[in-house]
């Protein structure tokens, strides 16, 4: 599934078209048009008679300032590798929405922003995806290594001259990378300290540590888990997988909290804790991210805390660094960390500014 991030914008029907505008009227990418516009590469004659009609219509007035700032080497790609955007209870909506801003800044520069969503259910799909962005011809990547099985390898064999961006998570990798985002072990920290806070000595927690094959989200539990048990806090394990459907989910945590009544707190370290609100009402409940569910959850009190990821920052930040290396050669740094928000109903509303639903 592929999606252009520049986004369209509306103008007076009367001014000459971007590069982006005459893309759009010609049903073309912005790639095809810089090479008819400059006279450089293979085009097929019926795409070049459709540019050219345009442009004799409608004018067409390069911008001289981002010409020069992009060196005149054309427009350049950044690929994008994305689960699909209805997964994960639309986070990566969230994501994305922070690059398309990004994108909409950068369009004067000459510099496209090009995504490939996957099924994050099925991880060979991940490669499909990986595969067509090489195909089109991409200078820079940001993906976010869900699968690392799978991701590990698709970026060791990268063009080592195409600079890297992990975003949402980190993974060992033999190749020079930028991490955007945040330290899932001390996500896992806050979540057992905020628990540890409100809840009377004595009473265990429960974990649900998920078995898929998601580094971040083992870091955030392994750093819950120590942190609590250094505490002197017991921790009970319920082991599942993002693969099984919700209302087994759902059903296996009603089972663990009735076997287990002394339970006083619930720990869900990824977007879906608002799957498990119901369940356990009388209990305090931490886990991520702002989603509309979550969102729901925590204003009507079957959630205390989220822990938010600032998923449009992380997306917008990640273009930005890759976009400087293209325009400027600015080296990318080793990682750049988005805070950890502590997100309570109190102080819900001033979160909200700006976020996607």
């Amino acid at each position: 599934m592929n999606e252009n991030m520049d986004l369209e914008r509306t103008t007076d029907k009367n001014d000459p078209p971007t590069m982006k505008e005459i893309a759009r009227l010609a049903g073309v990418s912005m790639g095809t048009v810089d090479r008819v516009l400059h006279h450089r590469g293979r085009v097929s004659a019926e795409n070049i008679a459709k540019i050219e009609a345009i442009v004799a219509e409608r004018g067409y007035r390069p911008n001289v300032f981002a010409s020069r700032l992009s060196g005149g080497v054309g427009v350049r790609t950044i690929g994008v590798l994305m689960p699909r955007l209805d997964q994960d209870f639309n986070y990566w909506n969230q994501v994305w929405s922070g690059m398309a801003k990004a994108a909409r800044e950068l369009e004067p520069f000459q510099i496209s922003v090009l995504c490939e969503q996957f099924d994050r259910n099925n991880p060979s799909d991940c490669v499909r995806a990986f595969r067509l962005l090489e195909t089109n011809g991409m200078q820079a990547l940001a993906i976010p290594p869900i699968h690392s099985q799978i991701m590990r390898p698709l970026a060791e064999t990268l063009d080592p001259l195409i600079p890297l961006v992990f975003f949402d998570a980190d993974m060992q990798c033999n190749r020079h990378r930028c991490f955007v985002g945040q330290d899932p072990w001390q996500g896992g920290v806050l979540a057992a300290k905020l628990l540890g806070l409100t809840l009377e000595p004595g009473r265990p927690v429960v974990l649900v540590r998920f078995k898929d094959d998601d580094e971040h989200l083992q870091k955030r539990s392994e750093g819950f888990e120590v942190f609590a048990k250094a505490s002197g806090r017991a921790v009970l394990i319920l082991e599942q997988s993002l693969s099984d459907p919700p209302e087994r989910r759902r059903s296996d945590m009603s089972l663990f909290l009735a076997r287990n009544p002394s339970i006083g707190g619930m720990f869900v370290p990824n977007s879906s804790v608002g799957e498990y609100a119901q369940a356990g009402l009388g209990r305090r409940v931490v886990g991520y991210d702002l989603i509309p569910g979550n969102v729901a959850a925590l204003r009507e009190g079957r959630l205390d805390f989220l822990l938010s990821q600032r998923p449009e920052t992380m997306g917008y930040e990640s273009v930005r660094l890759l976009s400087r290396f293209l325009l400027f050669r600015e080296s990318l740094p080793d990682r750049t960390r988005i805070p950890l928000d502590v997100v309570l109903k109190e102080n819900l509303e001033e979160h909200l500014v700006g976020v996607t639903s």
